[in-house]
């Protein structure tokens, strides 16, 4: 069988599916969102742990600004 990714629209649209999955005509497979993942593939260089130390400071000091 075809597998097919379908972005729904409206709420009335997964209750039309789930009556086909009832009526054992389709079978919905739910699938993790890969938007996270495939940013994580564009990334080219990994933060040092002095990077990471220097924006956890930067980030810190705006929030004791905002305070």
């Amino acid at each position: 069988m075809e597998k097919l990714v379908i972005e729904l629209t409206n709420q009335k649209a997964y209750r039309l599916l789930k009556e086909l999955e009832e009526l054992n005509l389709i079978k919905m497979i739910k699938t993790p969102s890969t938007n996270l993942s495939s940013l994580r593939k564009k990334v080219q260089d990994k933060m040092s742990d002095s990077q990471i130390d220097e924006q956890l400071q930067k980030l810190r000091e705006e929030w004791q600004r905002d305070i």
